[in-house]
């Protein structure tokens, strides 16, 4: 192999590992339990099945510690605040 076939190999490898390791940009919600929270005012209970938080009393997320080996999913509202009649 010639010394410059060597390197445009190195920098076609460099290239494909640095794009293999970005990850995608995550929306509020997917980035944090609390993120969620504050994007829907009206959940007053939400879990990715790992993490759960609930809105105290002041409005500010009071959330669990996430399990040993869980694997998060999709972040739902479980519990709404009861609209007034």
């Amino acid at each position: 192999m010639t010394r410059e076939t060597v390197i445009v190999l190195a920098v076609a490898m460099l290239a494909l590992g640095a794009s293999a390791q970005t990850p995608p940009n995550p929306t509020a919600e997917e980035a944090s339990m609390r993120g969620f929270g504050d994007s829907d005012e009206t959940c007053q209970e939400w879990t990715d099945a790992c993490v759960t938080c609930q809105r105290s009393d002041t409005g500010e997320p009071l959330c669990s510690n996430i399990g040993i080996a869980c694997q998060p999913k999709a972040i739902s509202c479980t519990r709404r605040a009861e609209e007034k009649k």
